[in-house]
């Protein structure tokens, strides 16, 4: 936590210097630069390794990993939402409902999302919404997003594909405080020949590495259970994830900080 706090003064620092900066371009164009070298885009990547093994074999087993102190674990919570479609043929995604988890499963937050558009499609067998549920909505977007933006301050998200999840809600979260399953590389999968990595269901990935079945054929998806699975992956290979994490996030000071000395 020592690195993170130090990285966070280092961008503090660096904002600070540029608001006298006249040329605006210079702040985004750093911001960028940093993150982009601290952390290559997975999307693009190759990896030489043979494809995942058939999901039907038993998964390997998980090596032990340290338990977490209390203070250790209230750094860290999970988040997973369901989304309804508004617009032409629902083919833009609202915030319906979102859920937090702690690191021992408790219910952070969880609350309907009362919609400022017309409702064009419920997605009911994947998000269980109906025009019933979500006539009872209570909280608007503004709320949950200013809720939420100030739960995860200073903690480490978990989830999958967590992208689509902040973009609905309309919050960010700095990337060295994020740990998303979709796109961790061990948890990836080349699809083709082209040795590209590309993210992998969530449902498959509880399959194989934890022998779990999630998201029922036959059920609406649970953000809870979602937002636990994803809690569960990261839990089972932490102690590398924070390996990698902390040579990312050093790289990263070490970056900002020749820049800032010139």
């Amino acid at each position: 936590m020592d690195t993170l706090k130090r990285l966070e003064r280092l961008e503090r620092r660096r904002r600070t210097r540029n608001i006298s900066d006249t040329a605006s371009t210079d702040s985004s164009s750093e911001s960028s630069s940093s993150e982009s070298s601290a952390t290559k885009s997975t999307f693009g990547r190759k990896k030489n390794t043979r494809s995942h093994k058939s999901a039907s074999r038993p998964p390997p087993p998980q090596p032990q990993q340290p338990d977490l102190t209390p203070e250790e674990a209230k750094n860290f919570t999970a988040l997973d939402c369901e989304m309804v479609g508004i617009g032409p043929l629902g083919r833009k995604s609202a915030l319906a409902r979102a859920t937090l988890v702690d690191w021992n499963g408790n219910i952070v937050f969880d609350e309907y999302i009362q919609q400022q558009d017309e409702v064009t499609d419920y997605r009911t067998f994947v998000s269980g919404m109906t025009p019933e549920i979500l006539a009872k909505a209570e909280m608007t977007i503004d709320t949950c997003r200013t809720i939420l933006s100030k739960t995860l301050e200073g903690k480490i998200l978990v989830g999958h594909a967590l992208k689509n999840d902040l973009r609905v809600i309309g919050i960010k979260h700095p990337w060295y405080m994020t740990r998303d399953t979709a796109k961790y590389e061990p948890f990836m999968k080349v699809r083709f020949d082209d040795g590209i990595l590309w993210p992998r269901s969530l449902k498959d990935l509880m399959s194989e590495k934890l022998n779990r079945e999630i998201q029922n054929k036959q059920k609406p998806h649970s953000p809870y259970e979602d937002a636990m699975a994803a809690l569960d992956l990261y839990r089972s290979v932490r102690v590398k994830w924070e390996k990698v994490m902390a040579y990312k996030i050093n790289k990263t000071c070490a970056i900002q900080n020749q820049v800032s000395s010139q």
